[in-house]
């Protein structure tokens, strides 16, 4: 069974189409990425799973419950942490572990939360609304994984967290997929998508453009950097090359048309230096969305 399965998703508020007939499929137990410009979709897509706006047209599935029917048995069994992060101000952040366990029905959480609060420095006596922006977000992620949900649904959980305990957070991310958890990652952080997802899906302007598996060498996608004399820039383009950046004399694109072709354009340029390589996720990223 898929963990998410999304047919024919579509939002419009008025006429603005914020998702536009998506379809998506989410492996039970991946770590799936979920990139794209501000107002490609994201956001959208995720209110719409935890039923939080309704779709215009389309149907939206987590592990085969219906988001819309049945929000209610998806909310037992799924995490989420938003962006912006807003719990109770007045609450410690022990108090809020302890209503996070208790509202679960969690019989003995103490451990547990301990080795988090040790694991991500947490000041267990603050009250939230005394925490800094990454503090909160810690808070956040412990009352996420406390309930170890089958699926955890992250918006740039990252920000605001320094690099040591990004790094931490991605620890038990991974061990937490070793026991079966499912996750869907939004996030701006390229790197981290690319280090730690196994597919990601780009989506633009509410469409989805692309789905590529991250563990499968996109060998025949190539970054080429060319500096020589009379560089045809436009018949580059027709043939598949997608423009990073240019000068008079130097041209940056990527690549994935046929390399016969490409040989014979530049068989009267004068070529100075040429340099040819592997895409990663954020030059696939700029091409697609430049």
């Amino acid at each position: 069974m898929n963990a998410i399965e999304i047919h024919r998703l579509t939002k419009k508020f008025g006429k603005q189409i914020a998702v536009d007939g998506i379809d998506l499929e989410v492996k039970q137990g991946e770590i799936f990425g979920f990139i794209g410009p501000n107002g490609a979709g994201k956001s959208t897509t995720i209110k719409i799973l935890l039923n939080l706006i309704f779709p215009t047209e389309g149907k939206a599935l987590i592990f085969g419950h219906d988001c819309i029917k049945e929000s209610v048995a998806i909310k037992r069994f799924t995490g989420y942490v938003t962006s912006e992060v807003r719990l109770y101000n007045k609450f410690t952040s022990l108090d809020i572990f302890n209503y996070v366990s208790e509202f679960h029905g969690l019989k003995d959480s103490r451990k547990e939360i301990e080795d988090y609060v040790q694991l991500f420095e947490i000041d267990l006596k603050k009250k939230f609304s005394e925490l800094s922006f990454g503090n909160k977000k810690k808070v956040a992620l412990v009352a996420a994984f406390l309930p170890n949900p089958k699926l955890l649904i992250l918006d740039e959980p990252t920000n605001g967290l320094d690099p040591k305990i990004q790094a931490r957070f991605f620890e038990v991310l991974k061990h937490k997929q070793e026991e079966g958890m499912t996750t869907f990652l939004s996030s701006h952080d390229l790197h981290e998508v690319q280090n730690h997802c196994e597919r990601v899906a780009f989506i633009k302007n509410g469409v989805i453009a692309a789905v590529e598996n991250l563990h499968e060498k996109k060998s025949f996608i190539k970054k080429i950097t060319l500096t020589g004399e009379q560089i045809p820039f436009e018949e580059i383009m027709r043939i598949g090359g997608k423009i990073l950046g240019q000068g008079s004399n130097r041209l940056v694109f990527t690549f994935d048309g046929e390399f016969s072709k490409l040989f014979h354009l530049l068989e009267n340029v004068s070529i100075q230096d040429i340099d040819i390589r592997d895409v990663d996720l954020e030059e696939r990223f700029l091409s697609m969305y430049e």
